[in-house]
C-alpha cells in the first residue's frame, strides 16, 4: 500500500539487503523503504520478507551516518 508505514522488526541485516519480521507481505519486486534505505522486496519467508536494497552504497553511507562509537 503506497504511502502507508509498518512497524517492523530487523532479523538480519546486510549491505545487501535486510530480512524484516512483518505482519503484512508486500508483493515481490514491490519498492519499499526501510528507514531511510530504498529497497525492493525480494523473498517472503513464514514471519516477514526480505528485502535487496536498491544501492549498497546508499546503505553503507546510511550506516556511516548512523554509527556511533562509545
Amino acid at each position: 500500500d503506497a504511502g502507508r508505514r509498518y512497524n517492523c522488526t530487523i532479523i538480519d541485516i546486510a549491505l545487501a539487503g535486510a530480512a524484516i519480521e512483518l505482519a503484512v507481505r508486500p508483493a515481490m519486486g514491490t519498492p519499499v523503504t526501510l528507514g531511510r534505505m530504498r529497497a525492493r522486496v525480494v523473498r517472503h519467508f513464514q514471519d516477514g520478507v526480505a528485502v535487496e536494497f536498491t544501492s549498497a552504497q546508499e546503505m553503507l553511507t546510511v550506516v556511516q551516518q548512523n554509527l556511533r562509537i562509545n
